[in-house]
């Protein structure tokens, strides 16, 4: 049961933290940004927020794989 709310908790802070990072690209939009990567990302490559981005996702990953063990274990 621990470890599940921990799992939550790591996916609610790594959802959360992809919203922030969202809503601040979105707040200071570039002006000229090239088409694969588009606009918001270049934003956020602009504004210095990639690695943050990355660990957020990092930290969002690894609360999902740790739900998806608690989910499939056996007992």
């Amino acid at each position: 049961m621990k470890k599940t709310i921990i799992g939550g908790v790591l996916a609610i802070i790594g959802t959360l933290g992809h919203l922030a990072v969202i809503i601040i690209a979105a707040k200071n939009m570039a002006s000229e940004w090239s088409t694969p990567p588009g606009r918001l990302l270049s934003t956020v490559c602009e504004l210095g927020m990639l690695g943050i981005l990355f660990i957020f996702f990092a930290i969002l990953i690894t609360g999902l794989v740790v739900l998806g063990i608690e989910y499939f274990k056996k007992g």
